[in-house]
This record gives C-alpha cells, sequence and structure tokens, in this order.
C-alpha cells in the first residue's frame, strides 16, 4: 500500500513538473493568451481542444459569400397583399389578393468603367379575384403580368431635397388573364419610367417595401402592342371606344410616407395612381394605404378602386368597392 502511494505521489510530481516545465519557457502574454483561449473556446469532452474546427473552417464558402451583400437578388416589385371586400358570409364578398416580385438578373459588382450598363430584372405580378361563397368555379380571374426591364439608379438633385431618383426602361410587359375564347384578355408593352423622391430630413426605415423618401412621384409612358383583340371585343358589343381609351398610354403616381401621427404607428404610407393620356371620360383611380403594425412583419393594407379598369376582364366595366387585408414582404 505505501508502495503505491508513493508511486501515485510521483506522478503526480512528474505532471506538475512538466507542466511548469511548460510554463517556464512561455512568456506573459503567450500564458495570458492561453487563458484567454480557454475561456472563448468551446470546450467538447468528446474532441480535445486541438482537434476542434477553427473558425475559418466552421464557416462554410456560402456563408462567407452571403454574409458580404448588402442586397437580395429577390425582393419585393408591387405591393404584395389579401384583402377582401365583404364579409366571407355575403355571396358576393371576394378576395383580391396579389403576388410580386423582382430577380435582379446580374451581380451589382459587374461593373464597366465603374457603372452598371445592364442593371437587367425579371419581375413576376399576379392578382388575382377568389369569389370565396362560390363552390364552383371560386376564382373569377387572374391577371399574369410579367415584365424584363432595366432600372438605373440616378439620385440627381433636382431643387434643395427634390430629386431624380430613378430612370427604368422596360423592355418587355405582358399582362393577360389566361382565360379562352371572348373573355381572353392580352397586351404588351414597352415603357419608360421616371421617379422623383423628396428626400426626408430624418433617415426613414425601408420596411415592409416603404419608401424611402418622404414622397415619391413617377411617370410611366408606355408603347402598348397585342390588344386587337379586346378592340373587336368593344366593336362586336357596338362601343366606338379602343382598349387604350380606358387604359391610357401612361401612367402617373404618388406616395407619401409617414404623413399622419408618430410613434409606434409611425410607419404607413398612402399611393395613388391613375392612367393618363385616356378618354377623359374614363376616370381610373387605385388609392392604396398601408399602415405597419407594431412588432410583425404585416402591415394593415386598404385598398379603393374607382373607375374602369380594375382587371383585364373589367377593363370597360364601372366598379367602385373598397377592400381591407393584410401587406406584406419579403
Amino acid at each position: 500500500m505505501l508502495k503505491l502511494a508513493t508511486a501515485f505521489i510521483m506522478l503526480l510530481l512528474f505532471a506538475v513538473n512538466g507542466d511548469a516545465g511548460e510554463f517556464l519557457v512561455e512568456n506573459d502574454s503567450a500564458k495570458e493568451a492561453r487563458q484567454t483561449d480557454g475561456l472563448s473556446q468551446p470546450q467538447d469532452v468528446n474532441n480535445p481542444e486541438n482537434t476542434l474546427p477553427t473558425e475559418q473552417q466552421q464557416k462554410s464558402p456560402q456563408s462567407a459569400y452571403f454574409g458580404k451583400k448588402t442586397d437580395r437578388p429577390v425582393s419585393a416589385h408591387k405591393v404584395n397583399y389579401f384583402s377582401i371586400n365583404q364579409w366571407p358570409g355575403n355571396e358576393n364578398a371576394q378576395l383580391k389578393y396579389q403576388i410580386s416580385m423582382k430577380f435582379r438578373v446580374l451581380e451589382p459588382n459587374l461593373y464597366v468603367l465603374k457603372y452598371n450598363l445592364f442593371p437587367a430584372y425579371l419581375s413576376y405580378t399576379q392578382m388575382s379575384l377568389w369569389n370565396i361563397s362560390q363552390q364552383s368555379g371560386p376564382v373569377e380571374e387572374s391577371n399574369y403580368n410579367p415584365e424584363f426591364f432595366l432600372d438605373y439608379p440616378v439620385n440627381a438633385a433636382v431643387i434643395g431635397r427634390f430629386k431624380l431618383r430613378n430612370m427604368v426602361i422596360g423592355l418587355l410587359e405582358h399582362e393577360s388573364n389566361g382565360l379562352d375564347g371572348v373573355q381572353s384578355r392580352s397586351w404588351n408593352r414597352q415603357y419608360a419610367l421616371i421617379k422623383f423622391g423628396f428626400e426626408s430630413k430624418e433617415k426613414l426605415e425601408v420596411t415592409n417595401s416603404f419608401l424611402s423618401d418622404k414622397a415619391l412621384l413617377y411617370v410611366k409612358l408606355w408603347h402598348a402592342s397585342g390588344y386587337s383583340g379586346q378592340d373587336a371585343y368593344l366593336q362586336s358589343i357596338g362601343s366606338s371606344d379602343t382598349f387604350l381609351d380606358y387604359m391610357g398610354k401612361g401612367e402617373i403616381g404618388v406616395s407619401v410616407r409617414n404623413f399622419l401621427w408618430r410613434g409606434s404607428l409611425r410607419d404607413h404610407q398612402l399611393d395613388i395612381k391613375t392612367p393618363i393620356f385616356r378618354d377623359m371620360s374614363k376616370d381610373s383611380y387605385e388609392i392604396e394605404f398601408r399602415q405597419q403594425l407594431p412588432n410583425m412583419n404585416f402591415a394593415l393594407y386598404l385598398q379603393y378602386w374607382y373607375g374602369y379598369g380594375e382587371t383585364l376582364l373589367r377593363f370597360d366595366q364601372f366598379g367602385r368597392r373598397g377592400f381591407v387585408g393584410l401587406a406584406f414582404s419579403y
């Protein structure tokens, strides 16, 4: 027993002397580094400390690549929402919803002489009317709206805080409702769009696709084609109007951000748009209001439509109705 105790003490002294010998050749800074590493490194009882993966090994090449990005290739294009115009029990109740996104084709660092000469985007928007109280054929219509466009940021001061923000060239915009026969509607456009922004004095957080400016004004002019089917339909019902009398040859829109109240309800926005260069008797206005809900990723959404052209199937029908629901972004 005495021999066993003596051997144990000798082994313990040898281990202590060995550690002491290592510490003797280390300077004070190395000792502090080892102590700091011991606190910061995770201790895994199943893996010795010197076999744990390094910080570089723990990060994949994909995470390192995307971690450097300041923007995403996919983002919201137009307002995304779900809304309803009547209580669900009403036989005329319709759910109106819109899904819209855009995809940046090229990386933003593919510049020529420090300028992005080809800022190309693909976008897709779908707006549908769903008759929620009807059991058969509940979807009245869906409008499909893909685009291919170039979006050039300008950010040039015009007067004071009023600035030219963007110039957009629409190489191709198509819209159709996918229906057959006399209900089929479609047309194509090439357009030019300019956006003016009124810069806010305080920084506005861009949440739920809201403006980064206090106000926005845009003018969109287009050349339309492929709408002969709509003109033929109007002639068949004895009308001398044309499709563009209702839809116009352009559009103008105004948006205002955070103009009602402050505090937790400060994030809100009003959008108004109307066609231009149309028949003056064919009024058409769309008014949207969004109020960001505190601590949520949704916004209260209100829409009021007045006039013609709410959908392609209804382009020659006068309507006046409101919707309430939720808007979202991603």
